[in-house]
């Protein structure tokens, strides 16, 4: 045996056994001497409390000189103490379930105080469960329900304040599930449950406290029992319970999150490592941050149910409004992106067609303009997100509702095509604009082209098709030729503004159009058209290579060298 292992053996090995054999001992003479009619239960449970005070009280004393041994002592009194006042409510039931909760509660206490004095954090952790369990141990099923969860708001007032002040992890831990475990259950479940409004209040309270620490310590454990617990007492309390009271609690639960958003310069983790200190995200902050303001809509749905049902945008645009306002008025992305996401939802819940398309898409110029503006980088990504999102209500939810009556290139739904069409060419012409790699930058524009191009070439097709089927005798010949002309021409197009632009991804975009033209020639058109209309099909074809192929013969003549 090494020297390190006996003096581990010795000081803390034999100190370990010594305060367990003392706690059995002080166990199990209460059971002798109730078997054996030795002592009154009122004498063996005060005597029990005078043995735990005086081991306490030695603890105390040696301290200072024996850290470790002093500080066993010390817990192995407050154990002893415990077990006395359980036994005079519980084996003997002399003493009154609420004293005994109150005299756990001040052992409880003294403890935590003993603990906050020696910076023993284990100390900590055994008053905070010793507090919290007391009713649970002494009175399970009984008492008023309010006056459990104020006992319970007092001692994690008081062991927390301990926890946040030392800075101990696992007390904090105790306390906050402590809290919120019980505060459930009592408060929520319990028989003849606590007031909505006492309830109400201590999860605003509890999470909003733990949140704050959580916040500030990065103790994700914390953080997390905090927020959910806190949301979720909210909406127990609610349901009986929907007032201004509620909306003013969303808003204080919210506040330790935005005051961590207003000093934070990004919005996405720039770490991954669990102990770091600054202003920069974790990935549950992030995701506590963009959760909050599904649960402020929430509370403002509830104010005034109906009102908000009728007008199902109006919460997230509220919500949406007031992100945007703090995000802009000076560089918060982290808010901004809230503000442009929810407003985003606003429209497209508040508009139930067409309408919505529009307003996505001025929203798209409002965001991308402002980065012209206020010198900012970040609205380009909300520009091209609300863009996206006004591309897909177009080609999904509105395509599917068009009627077969609306009017081809004219009608409200080809109108909005365009619109986006415009929108998509105008962003990458610069609008949308360039910050970051230069790869990264052409990447995205080459896709904006791309996507304003398909929507006017498939766009423009589809409009053909319709129109014929309005206003022709034979829709399938005569839109057929159509197609086909129109995806000639807009191959030419490309290839000379390729040309001219000096811009190769154009040109390359213009022969795979002009390829798949040829394609549709050979394989439908030749196969389904009659008469002239095969011919012109062909024809135009024909036309069309040769124009290409020329503009290509001229430009390699003009780079050819000179004699």
């Amino acid at each position: 045996m090494t020297l390190d292992t006996e003096k581990w053996v010795g000081e803390r090995g034999l100190l370990a056994v010594g305060v367990v054999a003392l706690i059995l001992a002080a166990g199990y003479l209460l059971k002798l001497s109730f078997d054996r009619g030795w002592v009154s239960p009122v004498m063996r449970c005060i005597g029990g409390a005078i043995a735990g005070s005086v081991i306490g009280a030695l603890g105390w004393r040696l301290e200072g000189r024996y850290r470790t041994y002093g500080a066993a002592l010390i817990g192995c009194g407050a154990a002893i103490i415990y077990l006395a006042v359980w036994a005079a409510v519980r084996q003997y039931q002399f003493l009154p379930p609420t004293s005994g909760i109150v005299a756990l509660a001040i052992v409880s206490l003294a403890l935590a105080l003993i603990a906050f004095t020696l910076d023993v954090e284990a100390f900590g952790a055994t008053a905070a469960v010793g507090a919290f369990f007391a009713p649970i141990f002494l009175s399970p099923g009984r008492g008023n329900a309010n006056i459990l969860l104020i006992y319970l708001a007092v001692m994690a007032g008081t062991m927390g304040l301990v926890a946040a002040k030392r800075r101990w992890r696992l007390a904090a831990l105790v306390v906050a599930s402590s809290y919120f475990g019980l505060g459930w259950t009592i408060g929520a479940v319990a028989t003849g449950g606590a007031t909505a409004s006492l309830l109400l209040l201590y999860g605003v309270a509890g999470g909003t406290a733990g949140l704050l620490l959580g916040l500030r310590e990065r103790w994700w454990e914390v953080r997390a029992l905090s927020f959910w617990g806190g949301w979720a007492l909210m909406a127990s309390a609610s349901e009986t319970r929907a007032g201004a009271a509620l909306l003013i609690g969303a808003f204080v639960m919210s506040a330790p999150l935005w005051w961590h958003g207003i000093r934070s310069p990004s919005i996405w983790p720039r770490r991954t490592t669990r102990f770091y200190r600054g202003a920069e995200w974790s990935l549950g902050e992030a995701a506590y941050f963009f959760v909050t303001p599904l649960f402020l809509a929430w509370a403002i749905r509830l104010q005034a149910p109906a009102r908000f049902d009728a007008d199902r945008g109006l919460a997230a645009a509220l919500v949406g409004a007031g992100y945007a306002l703090t995000g802009y008025v000076r560089p918060r992305p982290a808010f901004a992106l809230v503000g442009a996401a929810a407003l985003g939802v606003a429209a497209w819940r508040h508009w139930p067609g067409l309408p919505a398309v529009w307003a996505l898409i001025v929203l798209t110029c409002i965001w991308a303009g402002l980065d012209h503006i206020l010198h900012r980088t970040d609205g380009r990504w909300y520009a091209l997100g609300t863009f996206a999102a006004a591309l897909l209500h177009l080609l999904g939810h509105d395509a599917a509702l068009r009627s077969g009556t609306d009017a081809a290139f004219g009608g409200g739904w080809a109108l909005a095509l365009w619109a986006v069409a415009a929108v998509a060419a105008a962003l990458a012409s610069g609008l949308w604009r360039p910050a970051g790699r230069p790869d990264d930058i052409r990447a995205t524009r080459s896709a904006l082209w791309f996507t304003a191009g398909a929507l006017l070439l498939f766009g423009v097709t589809g409009e053909i098709r319709r129109f014929f089927v309005q206003h022709s005798a034979a829709p399938a010949l005569a839109g057929g030729l159509a197609v086909s002309a129109w995806w000639l021409l807009f191959a030419t197009a490309l290839v000379v503004l390729g040309f001219r632009r000096g811009v190769r991804p154009v040109r390359q975009f213009g022969l795979a159009v002009a390829g798949l033209a040829g394609l549709k020639v050979l394989a439908v058109d030749l196969r389904s058209l009659d008469a002239l209309y095969r011919v012109a099909s062909v024809f135009i074809l024909g036309l069309a290579s040769l124009l290409v192929a020329y503009l290509y013969h001229r430009q390699a003549r003009g780079r050819a060298p000179a004699g």
